[in-house]
């Protein structure tokens, strides 16, 4: 359901006790503050669990709120915390345990997902001695292959089954069916993954994009918690 001020993932998720949101360009504060879009989307602010996100390749669990340095993606369980995440054309990839009460947030772009933060992911929750296969996720609207263009420079780091050549040294990437493919390699259950499939760049009215507009982009907001 699209809200005019955020998406409501929610009702991507069967466990009806787990909210989830994503700001929309609508979202208006002078700050493009985090703890404002979590107020207007019904959750508590001090609850905010918040990782300095470096593209990185850590993901982290825990029952704390608070910030986690270096860090692009976290978990949490149970009532009183809110994994958060900020994005500008990066995938936001949400989870949420269909048995448990157990949900997290990943920030994706293209150097996380080449560099294995997907893999990272997966050996965290089974170490936790989570069964893969029980949650539902939902990657969220991001830059998509009509517009994530590169180079011949960075082009050894992809697979080439997600690239396709625009010319001789250009390429587009679909960063979300990489994504996709490695979720369900590494154990994720297919049937269980939902693709948003809204490109940041192309629409403008509708989200901020760092590719379009550089360094003067402001951020979307992704928020899951338990209720």
């Amino acid at each position: 359901m699209v809200h005019n001020k955020w998406i409501n993932i929610s009702s991507y998720f069967t466990n009806r006790r787990i909210k989830a949101t994503f700001s929309l360009r609508h979202f208006y504060s002078k700050t493009n503050d985090r703890n404002q879009f979590t107020k207007i989307s019904g959750f508590d602010e001090k609850y905010l669990i918040v990782p300095k996100q470096t593209h990185s390749t850590n993901v982290e669990f825990t029952l704390s709120p608070g910030s986690i340095d270096n860090c692009d993606g976290v978990f949490s369980k149970g009532y009183h915390k809110v994994c958060s995440i900020q994005v500008a054309d990066c995938m936001p990839i949400f989870f949420s345990n269909s048995f448990d009460n157990t949900f997290g947030l990943l920030h994706v772009g293209w150097r996380g997902l080449v560099n294995g933060i997907i893999s990272k992911t997966a050996s965290l929750l089974k170490d936790k001695k989570f069964n893969l296969k029980e949650f539902e996720i939902v990657i969220g609207p991001s830059i998509l292959a009509c517009c994530f263009e590169i180079k011949d420079d960075i082009i050894k780091h992809f697979d080439k089954r997600f690239v396709i050549q625009k010319s001789k040294q250009n390429y587009r990437v679909s960063l979300q069916k990489y994504a996709l493919n490695d979720l369900i390699y590494k154990g994720f259950d297919g049937e269980r993954i939902f693709l948003i499939e809204e490109c940041t760049y192309c629409e403008k009215e509708k989200y901020y994009s760092y590719r379009r507009d550089g360094k003067i982009a402001k951020r979307m907001f992704g928020l899951i918690g338990f209720q």
